[in-house]
């Protein structure tokens, strides 16, 4: 393997990318339900099936996305042309997403423009994160470093999943009141944000480089190559724990622009800019703990405090202050912040374990694997919350009532859809992550016998019953 370093630069241009992963996702998440249902004028459930359906193509396309870059070779290396180029077309991929077809008159002519333009933009995404979560895991091969350069991806991703949340929760606001028409709305979120997501996606193209060694031998395109990363215990349990974290944000950002405008009669951007800018605080704690504290105790500490603080909010009585139900959003963030954080600070050294155990290193199909859960979440938290909507008797907002005094039953569901599904899958997160194999301790491990595997040919009779103690524990 290559031991040069990564300079100032390049990890801030990496890092940078991590715009798109944090920012894109949380722009859908928060936005494109209520988009397709306020503004296009969709029935919930019909536009949270929309949105399901590409998820049936992300079924075949982020793991064959894995195979496809592990297999690549090319000057540029395996992940960098993909970033580059779906970086470009992910300009176009927003532009159409956001089309305001609203004056159609055919109901089935925006639910086919809806699915194909959110197939169309899928795609790219897929092109995109599954070799851009791959490089995380090869972009160096110093331990800490890597460490260093995915804490700081991830408050990038924090930062972009604020600005993302904020910003177009504020243009959907200000439309709503009437402030600009759907023309501003559509340069703003169509136009703008896709802009704000290219740029550091090419310049991760140009500037970037791929530190581990490419092996000769290639994968081949077979179901069991896919699935391959899920014989590794720990990288399953890693899964497990992903998903968890994933819909539950997810179901919260779906959530809360609808809870906070029909239920409480709040701000969306306090309630999201409060969760967010607690996330934010909580790096710097989290980074010095990162290297000295086992990941999986950082992931579930303050999950009890995350659940009782979202219990409260979703109990939260409509005429009370609204102050109150801000603070409770302040502590479900608080405990929610390290299960947010660690996923993917976790992943390098699941890939490590299952190199280690497969002898190879497949990374893109570990990549594929996480990022299909991750867009496989939104879909799923857009699907509760549509379906619910739908059978609670939501009203869709009209030109003469933006805001319509919703029934009893809609604000039931929209309570209940939000804050029991976070309380339940927070719940099982806490469990997978305290049965959680890959301690610190053991990825010192995994990494002192893949670095051992390179240097000798038969291991002593000590190191022979430590690494079978090792196997047995995380494989």
């Amino acid at each position: 393997m290559e031991t040069n370093q990564m300079k100032t630069k390049e990890k801030v241009i990496f890092a940078w990318g991590d715009v798109f992963g944090g920012g894109a996702q949380a722009l859908i998440g928060v936005l494109y339900l209520i988009f397709l249902t306020d503004i296009i004028g969709l029935n919930p459930a019909i536009a949270a099936t929309a949105i399901l359906i590409s998820k049936v193509w992300d079924a075949i396309s982020d793991p064959l996305m894995g195979i496809i870059s592990d297999n690549t070779r090319t000057k540029f290396g395996r992940r960098r042309p993909y970033i580059f180029f779906g970086g470009i077309m992910v300009i176009i991929a927003f532009a159409l997403m956001w089309m305001p077809i609203g004056g159609w008159q055919s109901e089935t002519g925006k639910v086919v423009f809806a699915i194909s333009t959110f197939l169309f933009y899928s795609t790219i995404s897929t092109i995109i994160a599954v070799p851009y979560s791959s490089l995380s895991a090869e972009i160096t091969t110093h331990v800490k470093e890597r460490n260093t350069v995915n804490v700081l991806r991830l408050v990038v991703s924090t930062v972009a999943t604020a600005v993302c949340t904020l910003v177009p929760t504020m243009i959907l606001e200000s439309y709503k009141a009437g402030s600009f028409g759907i023309e501003v709305f559509y340069l703003a979120v169509g136009i703008g944000f896709g802009l704000f997501f290219a740029l550091p996606l090419i310049l991760i193209g140009l500037f970037t480089k791929e530190r581990v060694v490419i092996p000769t031998e290639k994968s081949v395109f077979e179901v069991k190559t896919f699935v391959k990363p899920l014989k590794v215990k720990a990288f399953r349990g890693l899964t497990y724990m992903y998903l968890c974290q994933s819909i539950s944000m997810d179901i919260l950002s779906a959530g809360i622009i609808y809870y906070a405008l029909y239920v409480v009669k709040g701000s969306p951007t306090i309630f999201l800019g409060t969760f967010i800018g607690i996330q934010l605080l909580m790096f710097p704690i989290i980074n010095k703990l990162v290297n000295t504290v086992d990941k999986k105790k950082i992931y579930y500490f303050g999950l009890p405090i995350a659940i009782i603080g979202f219990v409260g909010v979703g109990l939260y009585p409509s005429d009370w202050p609204i102050f109150g139900a801000y603070g409770l959003t302040a502590v479900t963030a608080l405990g929610f912040a390290g299960a947010q954080l660690m996923s993917w600070i976790i992943f390098p050294d699941a890939v490590d374990a299952g190199e280690l155990m497969l002898k190879e290193r497949p990374t893109g199909s570990f990549s594929g694997i996480m990022t299909f859960i991750r867009k496989t979440s939104s879909a799923i938290a857009i699907q509760i919350f549509g379906i619910m909507l739908a059978v609670s008797g939501y009203l869709k907002p009209t030109d003469l009532e933006p805001l319509p005094t919703q029934p009893a039953g809609a604000l039931l569901g929209i309570r209940l859809a939000m804050s029991l599904s976070f309380v339940l899958l927070m719940t099982v997160g806490y469990i997978m992550a305290r049965k959680f194999v890959l301690t610190n301790e053991r990825s010192h491990q995994v990494r002192k016998f893949l670095k051992l595997r390179e240097t000798k040919t038969k291991l002593s009779k000590e190191e022979q019953e430590e690494l079978n103690l090792l196997e047995k524990a995380i494989f």
